[in-house]
């Protein structure tokens, strides 16, 4: 058996050591360029220089290094067609086995301050050429982009003494989306910086075919996005229990964590969705009073059948709680946990179709700094996640009134709740818990006398006392002083809102008769 060989050529050099020296001790000989060659060297492993196999030193300050016949014949022989075979041998070109090869950081290099002479040189021809050939031939090459696969080939050169055409084949795979992406990457730097022109390349991956779509009768899938900037995607949470996660379920779970990134920076909190906005919430001293608050304080009604989401440790007795309390059981179809005791794990167990999923940053979460993409008839949407939290120092105190300690807590805890409602929005809220809310109503009107309703509704377990003393928020300006009416009637007595309406002087003059406090934030907080 011929000797096999490895071409490696990385600019990320992160455990390649380490790969090297095993492939060597496995008998593989190690073919190597420059900066790569001299980092292999000084670690004790022999190395044939490129240019040995080339017969050319590299030029143009390593600007050509890779890009040759011998290299490229070496890579893309046929080994079963005896006419490749002949000429291979007539020419004297030495088969490349495996190329180890990870790209030029042109992404990395060009969202920091560069210049533009700084982005063309970090536009990789060499190592892209290498891949997309090595690639090509699968069948006998095995080619790896990422250090992530070098303990599956070894392990397979170990036990079988060769990578497997599976293994070459989803490796190869891989390259393609790898260059892909890249060249992407370039294109939407140059036509921005030539063109002044503005594309968008979206790259989604793993596709998994869901149960269905929104609705039974539709189709739907779910893709993974490429950002391994983001500890809370979806797809990091670990699956511990339950049926399969539904479409529905996903565009909720994503909301909840959203939420919970607002409200469950420091303390306990729980938060309970149904379809995108928030039913129950609470901000407590422990997560066992939020969740309880959450469940029964906000409205339980809608609660059933929806997302539960803590920011941390479930264990047996909270467990027990959510699934059976006052007499009755509870149903919900998602509980997201930084953690899940076993004990509490086992008693879920009960409920086999209950979704668990787990994710221990949800403990400190952090609000995701990305884009929302929306698509719409003939094209797509490009906006700011809007990750603009609002605090105390935003405030503008408009009112004679001003607002307790106390309030403040309440009302930019209630804005947090219409912020992630759907609009028009109007949360109310006593003691960092949401007590009811009217959203997605076309008037803001019919929001507050929705959030009214529900605040004093005996089957939600409200009573016309709920709202007494409580605050309220709204994710848009009030228009005219009927919707602040209807919260002052019944009982409120602070509100929250972005202001900016012509009438604003006519809602200030309404709560100063009723020395209710009113604050603005300055932003605004549609959700769509």
């Amino acid at each position: 058996m011929s000797q096999k060989r490895a071409l490696i050529s990385v600019f990320n050099k992160e455990e390649v050591v380490e790969f090297a020296k095993n492939l060597e001790n496995l008998g593989w000989e190690i073919v190597s360029t420059g900066g790569t060659s001299r980092f292999l060297k000084r670690a004790g492993i022999k190395v044939t220089p490129i240019e040995k196999i080339t017969g050319r030193s590299e030029i143009l300050d390593g600007r050509v290094k890779t890009i040759a016949y011998q290299i490229a014949a070496g890579l893309l022989f046929d080994r079963k067609k005896p006419k490749h075979r002949a000429e291979i041998k007539k020419s004297n070109i030495k088969p490349i086995d495996m190329v180890v090869c990870s790209l030029y950081p042109f992404e990395k290099t060009v969202s920091g301050k560069h210049s533009l002479e700084e982005a063309v040189e970090m536009i990789d021809i060499g190592g892209v050429t290498l891949l997309r050939a090595a690639a090509k031939n699968y069948e006998y090459v095995t080619v790896v982009t990422d250090p992530k696969y070098y303990p599956l080939i070894l392990r397979e050169l170990e036990k079988v003494g060769e990578v497997s055409l599976e293994t070459k084949k989803r490796l190869a795979s891989k390259v393609f989306w790898k260059v892909a992406d890249y060249d992407a990457a370039i294109d939407v730097y140059l036509a921005k910086r030539f063109c002044q022109e503005e594309i968008i390349k979206l790259n989604f991956c793993e596709g998994k075919k869901l149960r269905y779509g929104e609705n039974p009768h539709l189709a739907g899938w779910f893709y993974k996005t490429q950002d391994p900037a983001d500890p809370l995607a979806i797809s990091d949470f670990k699956f511990l229990q339950g049926k399969e996660v539904s479409f529905n379920n996903t565009l909720d779970i994503s909301a909840a964590i959203d939420l919970i990134c607002e409200i469950g920076q420091e303390k306990p909190s729980c938060a309970i969705l149904k379809h995108g906005s928030p039913c129950g919430a609470a901000t407590k001293d422990s997560i066992h009073q939020a969740y309880h608050s959450a469940w029964y304080e906000g409205d339980p009604l809608a609660a059933f059948g929806g997302i539960v989401i803590v920011n941390r440790l479930v264990d047996e007795k909270l467990a027990r709680k959510m699934l059976f309390d006052r007499g009755q059981k509870k149903f919900f179809e998602v509980l997201l946990a930084p953690k899940v005791e076993v004990a509490a794990l086992n008693f879920f167990g009960e409920r086999k179709n209950l979704i668990i999923l787990e994710n221990p940053t949800l403990e400190k979460p952090k609000i995701r700094k990305a884009f929302d993409f929306k698509f719409v008839r003939g094209g797509i949407l490009k906006g700011d996640f809007d990750s603009k939290v609002i605090s105390e120092k935003d405030l503008k105190i408009v009112s004679k009134q001003r607002p307790t300690k106390k309030q403040i807590e309440d009302l930019l805890f209630a804005f947090k709740i219409v912020k992630a409602s759907r609009s028009n929005a109007v949360a109310i809220a006593k003691n960092q818990t949401l007590i009811s809310s009217g959203v997605g109503q076309q008037d803001r009107k019919e929001a507050c006398k929705l959030a009214v309703f529900k605040s004093a509704d005996p089957s939600r377990g409200k009573s016309q006392q709920t709202a007494i003393g409580a605050v309220a928020a709204s994710d848009g300006f009030f228009p005219f002083a009927d919707g602040p009416e209807i919260l002052i009637k019944a009982g409120i007595k602070a509100i929250i809102q972005p202001g900016g309406s012509l009438r604003d002087q006519e809602t200030i003059n309404l709560c100063n008769r009723h020395k209710v406090a009113l604050v603005f934030t300055g932003v605004r907080a549609f959700k769509h």
